[in-house]
């Protein structure tokens, strides 16, 4: 009787991608599974399909008569199996990856020996090119494994799972299913890990096709596209915390006067932090507002904007922090972050007790020094304080400024 249901979406695709991918699925150690395979939209590729399959009974093939995208073939395909009391264990594979032997065995054993509130479990990958080639080399793979072997809470922050995975039926049927393109995957872990813990196996099982012209990835290379990913990938991660009543950590006032090539790559930057659990709080100083209309086009659900018309920026960020609750705040600016900057310095602010607390980097931004008295009566740009800390820096003028 089968136990394990799989479902693969197929939209376009290159023909020997999808007939290797078929093939690795139906060739799979561990046989006792369905299949269904749900075309999106393109009728073209169907003859392909049924001559991979041929008469397998294993294998249902849907068409969809429209293009309805990732999300809603999954929820086409996993609904005909949530039909079948018998299916224990889900997974969806892409139609241009490819699947080792063991891919469907191991998973399933590791969630079925597991404990009872054990619902995923995800394994390592491989990167391959369109030669079926390695990308990186072995030293590469071992830095993945250490990068995904995370406790779940780092999910918050960054998709450790990756691309290859499996899950309970019992913990996917208490969810809604597949939504939020084109972060399907995460948003949809966030919501399974509510209910379940995770597990990671730090093997190979599976190679995944880098930038293949079909993909998601493929699509997201052009500026727009990729703010598009990033605003759906930052909205998933505040609903998480929303749902599990995490609060906001930090606050960071962002004085800008325009609009400028500048001011949109300060804006980038600070977006593409590894950490998220901050507010942007953009202090818009021009006279016009301009510079709010133009930066408005980058969409994320962590920007708020404030019109300050006039202000010199010291006026305006200790206005803007008078109203700032969150434990941590830093004033954005001049120089932009890397992408771990803002994780490092939170990381080190957490650790400490002192009630004078900065953190910030050596000009050489490679080490980050700390503080436990205030270092000016100046908010410093890029030095992430305890909120408490910057308020005590500036509360004369602050008082000044009121009266």
């Amino acid at each position: 009787m089968p136990d394990v249901g799989i479902v693969m979406p197929v939209y376009k695709q290159k023909s020997s991608y999808l007939r290797a991918a078929i093939q690795s699925i139906l060739k799979q150690s561990y046989s006792n599974f369905r299949f269904i395979i749900v075309i999106d939209g393109a009728p073209e590729v169907r003859s392909i399909i049924e001559n991979e399959v041929q008469d397998d009974r294993r294998v249902r093939i849907i068409m969809n008569e429209h293009n309805q995208g990732v999300a809603k073939s999954l929820n086409c395909g996993f609904e005909q199996l949530f039909a079948d009391p018998d299916l224990q264990y889900f997974t969806w594979v892409s139609s241009d990856n490819i699947y080792y032997y063991d891919y469907i065995r191991i998973q399933r054993k590791h969630l079925k020996q597991g404990p009872e509130q054990l619902g995923l479990v995800y394994t390592c990958f491989r990167e391959i090119d369109d030669n079926d080639l390695p990308v990186y080399d072995d030293f590469h793979t071992e830095e993945m494994k250490k990068y995904q072997m995370k406790p779940k809470e780092a999910l918050l922050d960054f998709c450790l799972i990756g691309p290859s995975f499996m899950y309970k039926s019992r913990y996917a049927k208490a969810i809604e299913g597949y939504g939020m393109e084109p972060v399907e995957d995460y948003d949809y872990w966030l919501r399974l890990i509510d209910l379940c813990e995770i597990e990671y196996i730090p093997e190979v099982f599976m190679d995944y096709r880098v930038n293949s012209p079909f993909s998601i990835s493929a699509q997201l290379h052009s500026r727009q596209q990729h703010r598009r990913w990033r605003n759906a990938y930052q909205t998933a991660k505040l609903l998480a915390r929303k749902r599990r009543n995490i609060p906001l950590e930090t606050t960071i006032l962002h004085p800008i006067k325009d609009g400028s090539v500048e001011s949109i790559d300060l804006l980038e930057h600070v977006l593409e932090q590894y950490y998220s659990n901050f507010r942007l709080l953009v202090l818009d100083l021009s006279t016009d507002q301009l510079a709010s209309d133009l930066l408005s086009d980058i969409p994320d659900p962590k920007i708020q904007y404030a019109a300050m018309p006039g202000m010199n920026e010291r006026e305006a960020i200790i206005y803007a922090l008078q109203n700032v609750l969150t434990p941590f705040t830093m004033v954005y600016g001049k120089v932009r972050l890397r992408m771990f900057d803002l994780e490092r310095l939170s990381i080190q602010l957490r650790k400490t007790s002192d009630h004078f607390i900065s953190a910030y980097f050596t000009p050489s931004f490679e080490l980050i020094e700390y503080g436990i008295e205030p270092v000016s009566k100046e908010p410093v740009y890029n030095v992430l304080y305890k909120t408490h800390s910057l308020k005590s820096v500036l509360t004369p003028d602050s008082l000044l400024l009121k009266k």
